[in-house]
């Protein structure tokens, strides 16, 4: 079986506030691979939908919470996304000025 991969990244993403900093389009049973490497500590919530529209967002699928990964600043994880759009959002932010690359990839 062919599989692709594809990559949406956003670099120096301000993560000094709440809220969606990266949403990518999944064909849908795709194997994803999420990185966040920061310059802070922050916490996250991975958020899924299946059409990508404002009201259609199961939020908190998984979360990132400073307090509970090994390194805040350094975030890896690896999932089967079965929905149509996965998003990063901030949920409890840095200081001022601190921002994030954030990667998502996908083999499908």
């Amino acid at each position: 079986m062919v599989q692709k991969q594809s990559t949406t990244r956003e670099s120096d993403a301000d993560i000094s506030t709440t809220g969606v900093v990266l949403t990518a389009e999944t064909p849908g049973d795709a194997l994803v691979s999420l990185n966040i490497d920061a310059t802070a500590d922050a916490s996250y919530a991975l958020d899924v939908s299946p059409t990508g529209d404002a009201g259609d967002w199961f939020d908190g699928e998984e979360t990132y919470d400073q307090a509970d990964v090994d390194d805040p600043q350094d975030i890896r994880d690896t999932f089967i996304a079965g929905d149509a759009y996965v998003r990063i959002r901030v949920t409890d932010a840095a200081a001022a000025g601190e921002t994030a690359d954030i990667t998502i990839q996908q083999a499908h």
